[in-house]
């Protein structure tokens, strides 16, 4: 258990690492906000071999949220390139619902960092998009004795994850209504079974107040718009190879001292959509012991995926889904699968990785490593250069 704790805690300090980089402005820039909401959520658990049992928990449940953020301003290039998002902390409760069921998972407290990006509209009215990773700590889990019934959680603590798209509608110069839709998920990336994970479908309402009135965005004519490619044709491409490390505990399902690492190694090939984005193809993998509980023998997965990679600054975000040879071939040869990521780029070249994989909404693993970046140029062929001029120094 204790083990387990450290290995989601120093998770958990690595999200908050990514966060000083970003959050870095000048003071007289800050403000911040300060919002409540109320959810009105529904668990939601899939009807297939692994989620039946667990039909007793598809309930609606109550949530309440307190966040406090703030906006960003300009100061930095990538608060432009990604239309000044807002960065802050969300504090989550909910106590499931009253009755003899809900119970057996008690309660959950999640405190997660979050992003937001404004993706249309003004600041008078405008829809967001609003992703969380954090910690949280549920006050029941599964026992064998006691709470036989309770398969989502099998330990305290877990990782929380938050996607929502969210409506924003001013009231006054420093009031705002908001109201949502979107995902909350538990779960301890399989770091102690049985985890199942619990997902809850929300639509929520509250108000969000301004601390001090709300300040003008620097003007983006301050900071020319830069060219993505070099003026003679020059086109970036973009390698990364990663190793992470991760560890699953089956011991509760399968006996004492059932803990296994898993080495995950991994090779994407991106291309550089823009100033923000990339995209390509990625290559993995895993050698996985815990296989063999259920597949004597087999502990080898090799998958193919889509990767895309989204940058802010320092830190990036991986979204990544593929298929992968999850049994010995041919039963059930292939499964797909999500991978979500982040990393923090100590240099142009070498990042820490966090990354976190599942299977049809079932968590697998999660993992930690390193990774380094490798940067290649190809040149278009002459007929397809296309002069250029600067918007700062015309010829």
């Amino acid at each position: 258990m204790e083990r387990q704790k450290r290995h989601i805690i120093f998770c958990f300090l690595f999200i908050l690492a990514l966060f000083p980089k970003m959050s870095d402005a000048q003071p007289n820039q800050r403000n911040y906000e300060m919002e409540a909401r109320a959810h009105f959520g529904h668990l939601y658990f899939q009807n297939d071999e692994y989620h039946s049992a667990l039909g007793r928990y598809s309930m609606h449940a109550p949530a309440y949220e307190l966040s406090l953020h703030r906006n960003t301003y300009g100061q930095h290039r990538w608060e432009v390139v990604h239309n000044y998002p807002s960065i802050g902390f969300t504090f989550y409760y909910s106590a499931f619902r009253n009755d003899s069921i809900s119970k057996e998972l008690g309660q959950v407290f999640a405190l997660y960092p979050f992003i937001r990006f404004h993706m249309v509209g003004s600041e008078r009215s405008k829809l967001t998009f609003k992703l969380g990773v954090g910690l949280s700590y549920l006050t029941n889990k599964f026992d064998p004795k006691e709470n036989y019934h309770n398969f989502a959680i099998g330990s305290h603590v877990n990782a929380a994850i938050n996607l929502s798209f969210e409506y924003r509608q001013i009231v006054t110069k420093r009031l705002y209504w908001v109201t949502s839709a979107g995902l909350t998920h538990f779960s301890n990336g399989a770091t102690r079974s049985p985890n199942m994970g619990i997902n809850i479908f929300s639509v929520a309402t509250g108000l969000s107040w301004y601390l001090k009135p709300p300040k003008q965005l620097i003007d983006r004519r301050l900071r020319p718009v830069p060219y993505l490619f070099e003026f003679d044709g020059k086109r970036p491409f973009v390698t990364d190879v990663e190793y992470t490390i991760g560890f699953k505990d089956l011991s509760q399902q399968y006996g004492a001292h059932q803990f296994y690492l898993v080495h995950n190694g991994s090779a994407n090939f991106m291309f550089q959509l823009n100033e923000r984005d990339r995209l390509g193809m990625g290559l993995e993998f895993v050698y996985d012991p815990s296989g063999q509980v259920l597949h004597p023998g087999w502990d080898k997965e090799i998958g193919v995926l889509l990767a895309y990679e989204m940058m802010l600054d320092r830190v990036s975000f991986m979204f990544n889904v593929g298929i992968r040879n999850n049994e010995p071939i041919p039963a059930h040869a292939f499964l797909f699968y999500q991978k979500v990521g982040a990393r923090y780029y100590f240099t142009d070249h070498l990042f820490a990785a966090l990354s976190f994989t599942t299977y049809d909404i079932k968590a697998d693993f999660i993992s930690v490593g390193i990774g380094y970046h490798f940067n290649h140029n190809y040149y278009l062929p002459r007929h397809e250069k296309k002069p250029h001029r600067s918007p700062v120094f015309p010829r």
